[in-house]
């Protein structure tokens, strides 16, 4: 049976989609790299996302314009929800995540793409990145309540974060299958995913 080219793992902030892809990977004999969002994103220098890898980025200057800043848009006395608003050294970041995807791809190296799509943007760019490729989706989602217990836990992302990306990271793509991280383990959910690759 020939797998994908490409898994594409899309969800949002902490959903738990890092975990579910390494078991995802261990679970299928085939030579799988597990490529991350974070991965390329942690590449740059903290200066252009200070603060944003902690529960509050209270910090905002010159590098943090041109990489990310994380902005309120909820109301007074509504939960938080954050988005993140990209400048030009994350955005270029950005754009070639899928390309270098596909560089590996191209070398022969199956790729379990760990993605956060947050604008159609990034949706085009995997688009015309994966053109001609077997690419098989997998959406991620959990009721935003666990995502906030969550983020709270770990401490590491902008409270606020999941519920701003919850609404957003969906909108952009039709899935081969979805698991709810909320309600299954990481190994219920690798079944799940595992079960759909045999049914193509």
């Amino acid at each position: 049976m020939r797998r994908p080219d490409v898994i594409l793992v899309n969800g949002p902030s902490s959903a738990g989609k890092t975990t579910l892809c390494r078991a995802l990977q261990a679970a299928i004999e085939d030579p799988y790299l597990v490529v991350g969002f974070d991965d390329f994103i942690f590449m740059a220098s903290p200066r252009y996302y200070r603060g944003a890898d902690t529960s509050r980025q209270d910090e905002h200057d010159v590098f943090t314009a041109l990489g990310v800043e994380m902005v309120m848009t909820s109301p007074p006395g509504a939960p938080p929800s954050v988005t993140a608003r990209f400048g030009p050294v994350f955005r270029r970041i950005l754009d070639t995540m899928a390309p270098a995807v596909r560089a590996l791809v191209d070398g022969g190296n199956p790729v379990i793409f760990d993605h956060v799509l947050h604008d159609r943007a990034m949706h085009e760019s995997c688009r015309k990145a994966f053109d001609g490729l077997d690419v098989f989706t997998v959406g991620v989602t959990c009721p935003v309540e666990i995502l906030e217990e969550r983020e709270r836990e770990r401490g590491d992302r902008v409270l606020g974060r999941a519920r701003g990306l919850a609404g957003v990271v969906h909108g952009f793509l039709t899935y081969d299958v979805t698991v709810d991280t909320g309600s299954m383990t990481p190994a219920a959910c690798v079944s799940a995913i595992l079960a759909a690759l045999d049914k193509r």
